[in-house]
């Protein structure tokens, strides 16, 4: 592994060729890390301070060292990627409802926006927290002391936005803003990223803030097929579960003293007898509502209100009951690792994010996405691959 650090305008500084054993972990849906473990000597004590840039050559993933820990002659460092440095920001916007008697609640709230699909809607949050938040309109909150000129990263733009998906309501809640992007890519199976894309002695350095969606190569997908099989010698170490211990398909959902009824599979027919599997839940959160206007317009003393109906009701119902669900789903897990002497090559027949297909030795074939890329390097050798979840 070719490892090196970076200095604070993340032009290579110096050189890491002397661990003893060195982690490197890339992910789809939240950020990477790094561990190394290297001698305790005085020049890797300073080279590999808390607060340095470490990079490897062959990605533009830039992991931020956070921790030292030293043991018997060894220290082990421990960093994160840059994308969870957006946990040092925090996301909160102004009540566009709020006046001066504070009538229509607190100053600042939770940020919602149905205009934007996901890619874009993570990509504003950023946008608005971390790189432009002077221009955000109304930021000017009487006797809240906001330093929005301190707040803005130097040199992070928006890079690649992901297009897919639909147009729906989407919120992010009051907090560190890593923590609220990376739940909603979770949520939305949306890959994040903050990287280097470039870096010049003259021209200075970029940073960029990404949003993807990875590409699709099981049966019947857009993407040529990748199917890994022991069989096939593609597939190595391989783990195989099934079980509907926890397997629901009937949920309950409570909610204002009321009970609402939601099926796994509302097409097939109702399940009864030992097919019928029942939970209870309580609804989490509120009904988002929606805007209607009332009197005569702005102009005559009118405007808008946000009011809460029975579809809003329903749709509020049927997401805590998909939520519900889907932790207590049918268990088909198929877990290994890839052989390097398979078919496919990652990052050239597929990549983070892509889906793929995995066949077990039951002959049991599952879709399952590529959400880390692992290098790590010890005595015994270099080693590379991906790890593999069951969609």
């Amino acid at each position: 592994m070719d490892l090196y650090t970076l200095g604070g305008t993340f032009l290579d500084k110096d050189v890491v060729d002397d661990f003893v054993s060195a982690i490197w972990t890339e992910r789809y849906l939240s950020a990477g890390d790094v561990q190394l473990v290297v001698q305790a000597t005085d020049e890797n004590i300073a080279k590999l301070a808390p607060g340095t840039y470490l990079a490897l050559r062959g990605t533009k993933e830039v992991m931020l060292l956070e921790t030292q820990s030293i043991e018997e002659g060894l220290m082990t460092v421990v960093g994160k990627s840059l994308l969870e440095f957006l946990n040092q920001r925090i996301a909160w916007f102004k009540n566009p409802s709020w006046t001066s008697d504070g009538e229509n609640g607190p100053k600042i709230l939770d940020y919602s926006d149905d205009t934007k699909k996901i890619g874009a809607f993570l990509a504003d949050v950023v946008t608005k927290m971390a790189i432009s938040p002077t221009t955000i309109p109304g930021t000017s909150f009487t006797n809240v002391q906001l330093d929005w000129d301190f707040e803005a990263i130097d040199h992070l733009v928006i890079g690649d936005v992901d297009t897919g998906g639909v147009v729906e309501r989407y919120t992010i809640p009051i907090g560190p803003l890593y923590d609220g992007i990376k739940a909603l890519a979770e949520q939305e199976q949306v890959g994040i990223k903050l990287y280097l894309d470039s870096a010049d002695p003259v021209l200075g350095y970029v940073l960029k803030f990404s949003t993807y969606r990875g590409k699709d190569h099981s049966t019947g997908g857009p993407e040529p097929l990748v199917r890994l099989s022991p069989n096939m010698e593609t597939l190595a170490g391989l783990k195989e579960v099934h079980s509907n211990a926890n397997f629901k398909n009937v949920v309950y959902v409570w909610y204002k003293d009321q009970v609402y009824l939601r099926y796994f599979d509302p097409a097939a027919p109702k399940p009864e007898g030992f097919d019928r599997r029942v939970m209870v839940t309580d609804a989490e959160g509120e009904p988002v509502g929606h805007k209607v206007q009332f009197g005569g317009g702005a102009y005559y003393g009118g405007g808008w209100s946000t009011v809460v109906g029975i579809d809003d009701i329903n749709q509020f119902i049927d997401q805590n009951a998909k939520d519900a669900l889907a932790n207590h789903n049918y268990i088909q897990a198929i877990d290994g690792q890839t052989s390097p002497a398979g078919d496919y090559t990652y990052g050239v027949d597929y990549g983070l994010g892509d889906i793929i297909e995995l066949v077990s030795l039951t002959g049991t074939t599952a879709k399952a996405r590529v959400t880390e890329f692992i290098r790590s390097e010890d005595k015994t050798g270099e080693k590379q691959y991906p790890t593999i979840s069951v969609v």
